[in-house]
């Protein structure tokens, strides 16, 4: 066993800050368990190491000799004062990851994409060195550097996923959940989604494909909109980020389907701006607008609207999604919102073809079956669209999500272009546009709090 004297290693500077907690629970695992994974050094020189990995366990080890309290490594005591190390040309790039798990993932609570990256990178290297390593191998490994005499069925499964979460963490969706499990379903739910949605368009691009008056169209809408021809649509609907930082980990932790697009309010303005102004120009002589938004948007909505030649409605339409359920922003010192805005203007003074009231009444897509986070009802949409066109009219959603307005308008016997920039709820927009999903189903939930 190799020995240095502890003062005498360098920290390099790369080791993250000393978590208290981490190293108290190596210690009482140290005394217990004996010292299971020495300290990484390197060498500048014969004088000058330096630690590579174990900055908690040094510290575990420097406490415990302070303290005087004995313990063992490899079956024999470490003498006071000293502490035992690896030396890094003595491991494989494998055993060096492997020492870092076990002290920065599996003995403290890292985040869970952390997690993911370490244990596939390990099974990644194992493969490299041994072609045909299973999962279980890996796990078997892992396990009895943790003590243990072989992997529990968790831990298989957990190496097992980790090489598909860690493939995938570039995606939003599922960097940004909240955990492992959840980043899993979400993860298999768009792979579903992608591979029914490549069908459809296959199907479509066949000599025998029939034309579809539905069509999406994947892009951002700030390139596509600008080459559509003018005078084309009777009616834009538009659900566009509200600026409010949806984003953002408060209202990350209220639902699996988050918002993983910019909520910031300047990238709001700016796709509005470019909406209500290409819009104007691609819409017919008379059409109609509506834009789903914040409070704080409207001014901007009705001067922009105003000033390309628009007529604003003066008032918000209410879209009341709930009775009960909505966000608390004060908690239980202020109230909690129930609805959602929806502003509307006309070109050409078309207007509606009737007066319905400025309160929609329509539930929310309930969370167990909702596919993307800023979804909206079907049947909310299809009341804006038969209160503002004709059969066979023209609609743009020139950010369709996973397409409510596509569906509402194949339901209503109405033509409909959609745009959407994220791949994900893309697909789910072309297979809305093919056929129905379940009927959505809507809940009632306990108040939600959020400071």
């Amino acid at each position: 066993m190799d020995y240095a004297i502890v003062s005498s290693i360098e920290i390099r500077t790369r080791q993250r800050e000393i978590d208290k907690d981490i190293v108290s629970q190596l210690k009482a695992s140290i005394l217990s368990k004996g010292l299971m994974h020495p300290p990484v050094i390197g060498w500048e020189d014969e004088a000058h190491p330096f630690l590579v990995a174990g900055m908690h366990r040094l510290t575990a080890i420097t406490e415990l000799h302070r303290e005087a309290k004995a313990f063992f490594c490899s079956g024999s005591e470490v003498p006071n004062g000293l502490t035992p190390f690896t030396s890094l040309t003595d491991l494989s790039p494998a055993d060096l990851l492997e020492a870092e798990l076990e002290e920065n993932v599996i003995r403290s609570e890292l985040p869970w994409q952390d997690k993911a990256r370490a244990l596939a990178a390990i099974h990644e290297l194992r493969t490299k060195e041994n072609p045909a390593q299973t999962f279980k191998q890996t796990a078997t490994e892992l396990a009895l550097k943790m003590g243990k005499e072989r992997p529990s069925g968790q831990l298989r499964t957990e190496v097992r996923n980790a090489t598909l979460l860690a493939a995938n963490l570039h995606r939003p969706s599922v960097s940004k959940a909240r955990n492992a499990t959840e980043a899993l379903g979400i993860l298999l739910k768009e792979e579903n989604a992608a591979l029914e949605a490549e069908m459809i368009k296959r199907r479509h691009t066949s000599a025998t494909a029939v034309v579809s008056p539905i069509t999406v169209v994947h892009g951002d809408l700030r390139d596509i909109l600008p080459t559509l021809p003018p005078g084309t649509f009777d009616l834009i609907i538009a659900d566009l980020p509200y600026g409010i930082g949806a984003d953002s980990g408060g209202f990350r932790s209220r639902t699996v389907e988050h918002h993983n697009y910019d909520d910031s309010p300047q990238n709001a303005q700016a796709l509005l701006q470019e909406v209500i102004a290409s819009g104007f120009r691609v819409c017919k002589p008379r059409a109609n607008l509506f834009i789903f938004g914040d409070i704080d948007l409207f001014p901007f909505f009705k001067k922009a609207a105003a000033s390309m030649g628009w007529k604003p409605f003066r008032t918000p339409v209410i879209w009341r999604k709930s009775e009960s359920e909505g966000l608390a922003p004060w908690g239980r010192e202020g109230f909690r919102r129930t609805y959602e805005l929806i502003f509307f203007a006309t070109k050409g003074e078309r207007g509606l073809l009737q007066s319905p009231v400025d309160i929609l009444d329509e539930k929310r897509v309930g969370r167990h079956v909702r596919r993307y986070g800023p979804e909206k009802p079907v049947a909310l949409i299809e009341q804006l669209i038969e209160a503002a066109t004709m059969p066979n009219d023209y609609i743009l959603d020139p950010c369709c999500g996973a397409g409510s307005t596509l569906a509402a308008a194949r339901h209503l016997r109405r033509r409909c272009l959609g745009i959407e920039l994220e791949l994900a709820p893309y697909n789910l927009a072309v297979v809305a546009a093919e056929r129905d999903e379940a009927e959505s189903q809507t809940e009632e939930s306990p108040i939600e709090e959020i400071a």
